[in-house]
């Protein structure tokens, strides 16, 4: 983590301080921001909504925010020259594959932007207006090379209008989800789809319920490739659960067939009464959501009454923000993400672009719609019962194998003990494989 900041300019410098990074911000002397110019590019619009702030701050500031999806395309040679962006919002079709940049020296430790004080508090620092568990994302050997600016919400999808209509009740417990499933698949409407050409959405729905059921340590172990981690009772007990939706009839017919965009499109055609996805849901399907569906989100329901997180919720931080290591404005970069991360700027990627961001309560009070209304209150209450896990990222290629073990299970071709066994004989090879980097979570 750093640390560094002037109280007369407001700004960020590029040094690591030494010492403890809890208590009062520091600040040390530095160069002014404002006094070169500062280049964003960025893979989504949202990604240049602060420099409106940073020009106030910093009048005489040229600032240039472009907005670039194919940033591995357009922007990764200029890494590789010595030349990079001074900030880069690491999303679009085409970002840039960050370890390895890290791993070349390419990216600028972001420490002194979280011990910094806060754009709009002084008295504060960054980090303290941060959701817990969202930096680790950004971490690499321990030091933070990006900032994960978004906060992806997964969870179960339904229409609280048909919901309403029907006088269904929003599932607390598992046992409430199967005997809600068995009263829709009654009035003939299949209780699940999902979206069998992307089996991970079946994988992710399992993992929530394990960590909800054993605490955080059980997607921890998975992590970090421990022996047995997917031998974990609490992993055996969520897959055995979500075997129970097969057993009885409860999944839409089809779903092993169908791709993300079909499955959508069942569920929002009224053809299937709940569905396990992101909250980007709402942002790629909004054409196709009928008038007063009132897309709503709840959270997995655990497996009884007394799991080790009751307000368990997995979210994943994701659209990282990077500074260059090279970059002619680096002061100029790591300011620009103290300010994404004041709350007005958060408020209005919240309010315009419709995400919900890392910044803590910036999207409190906000109208917003039922969609997005739900995913935010669920991730406030979740507080730090956020769920986390990354070796999908860490690890694509074994993430893959586990998702399609999943899909194979779904579609009755193995039994839980051969989903299990499968894929931790596949962790375990990752973990012996000296050409893969291995990497490790506290």
């Amino acid at each position: 983590m750093l640390t560094r900041r002037t109280v007369l300019q407001g700004a960020l410098a590029g040094a690591v301080l030494s010492g403890c990074s809890t208590g009062t911000p520091k600040s040390v002397p530095t160069v002014d921001p404002g006094a070169l110019p500062l280049e964003v590019v960025a893979g989504a619009e949202y990604g240049g909504f602060a420099a409106a702030a940073y020009r106030k701050k910093y009048p005489n500031a040229t600032v240039t925010s472009v907005v670039e999806p194919l940033l591995r395309d357009k922007v990764l040679a200029r890494f590789q020259a010595g030349g990079p962006p001074d900030v880069v919002l690491n999303a679009g079709d085409k970002a840039l594959e960050l370890p390895r940049l890290v791993a070349q020296g390419q990216v600028a430790d972001l420490r002194s932007v979280l011990d910094a004080p806060a754009w709009d508090n002084a008295k504060a620092k960054v980090s303290d207006a941060i959701l817990p568990g969202m930096l680790e994302s950004g971490q690499y050997d321990g030091t933070q090379r990006t900032i994960n600016y978004v906060a992806t919400v997964y969870g179960l999808w339904y229409s609280s209008g048909l919901f309403q209509r029907r006088g269904w009740d929003v599932p607390r417990t598992w046992p409430e989800l199967l005997a809600l499933g068995t009263e829709m698949k009654g009035a003939g409407l299949p209780a699940f789809v999902y979206p069998g050409n992307h089996p991970y959405y079946v994988l992710e729905l399992i993992l929530t319920l394990a960590a909800k059921t054993g605490g955080h340590d059980v997607v921890k172990r998975i992590d970090n490739l421990e022996d047995g981690a997917w031998r974990d009772s609490s992993v055996v007990r969520a897959i055995s659960a979500v075997g129970e939706l097969v057993k009885r009839g409860l999944m839409a017919p089809g779903s092993a067939k169908f791709d993300h965009i079909a499955a959508q499109k069942r569920f929002l055609a009224s053809k299937a009464g709940m569905l396990p996805c992101g909250n980007w849901l709402e942002n790629e399907m909004k054409t196709s959501i009928p008038a007063n569906f009132a897309l709503t989100m709840f959270a997995v329901p655990p497996l009884d009454g007394s799991p080790a997180l009751p307000r368990g919720l997995h979210v994943a931080a994701t659209a990282p923000y990077l500074v260059g290591a090279k970059a002619k404005n680096k002061a100029g970069g790591l300011e620009f993400l103290r300010a994404a991360l004041s709350r007005d700027v958060a408020a209005q990627v919240t309010t315009e672009a419709n995400q919900l961001t890392i910044v803590r309560g910036a999207a409190d009070g906000l109208e917003i719609g039922t969609a997005l209304r739900s995913a935010r209150d669920l991730l406030g209450a979740a507080g730090d019962q956020a769920i986390t896990w990354y070796f999908d990222s860490w690890y694509p290629a074994f993430a893959t194998a586990a998702a399609e073990a999943t899909g194979e299970f779904l579609a009755g071709g193995v039994p839980v003990s051969d989903w299990s066994g499968k894929i931790q004989v596949a962790a375990d090879d990752l973990k012996k494989d000296k050409a893969v980097t291995k990497y490790h979570r506290a």
